[in-house]
């Protein structure tokens, strides 16, 4: 596992207890994983808008690289959800793509799917509205991600539309890509916080 992926084991695995995915995609990071794509094989179909789950009884939630892919101004909206199944003391995972100029130019999301990175202040801010307190917060990655995902994209999007196969990842591109989640750095690839819930005192 390498890259963000393994950046988001890692925050995950450092909280115990029930986690659950949501836009798990393939990934298989959580014990139960929730997608709207019925392709991927996801435990539970459905969209983070509504969730069928009990409130609090999760110790650790993944939202990792799917806030961009939401309508504008529906961020909020999805985070209240993953915290009303959050528990009080629990944790919730959120990545996103960095605003950064060339990342943005070089990223085929962007053209195919119309997502939209963030600024670190302004994913904060979201969080923040919807009731989060951010515990703690890490800019990460490089040039190597933009270049392996265009790379990708480029093959595996062609291969997968005309052959209906998947394409691996360079595995080339993908070590270079992870020795740059190792470093911090403003103009890094992906934000990434992790976030508890505000305590309420009387």
């Amino acid at each position: 596992m390498l890259g963000r992926l393994r950046v988001i084991d890692e925050l995950a695995g450092s909280h115990r207890g029930l986690s659950l995915s949501v836009g798990s995609k393939s990934t298989r990071l959580a014990d139960v994983n929730v997608d709207i794509n019925r392709e991927v094989s996801p435990d539970i179909i459905a969209t983070v808008f509504h969730l069928p789950l009990r409130s609090e009884i999760f110790d650790t939630i993944l939202f990792t690289d799917v806030i961009q892919y939401l309508p504008i101004n529906t961020e909020i909206q999805a985070l209240l959800e993953l915290k009303r199944c959050s528990k009080k003391t629990g944790r919730i995972i959120l990545s996103a793509p960095n605003s950064v100029a060339l990342f943005t130019i070089l990223d085929p999301d962007r053209w195919l799917f119309g997502n939209r990175p963030y600024k670190l202040e302004r994913l904060s801010e979201i969080a923040i509205g919807a009731g989060l307190q951010i515990e703690r917060s890490a800019i990460l990655g490089g040039t190597w991600e933009a270049i392996g995902l265009l790379a990708y994209y480029l093959t595996g999007y062609i291969v997968h539309r005309v052959f209906r196969r998947e394409y691996p990842y360079p595995s080339k591109l993908a070590k270079l890509a992870d020795a740059q989640y190792y470093n911090a750095s403003k103009k890094g690839y992906t934000i990434f916080l992790v976030c508890g819930q505000l305590s309420v005192q009387f």
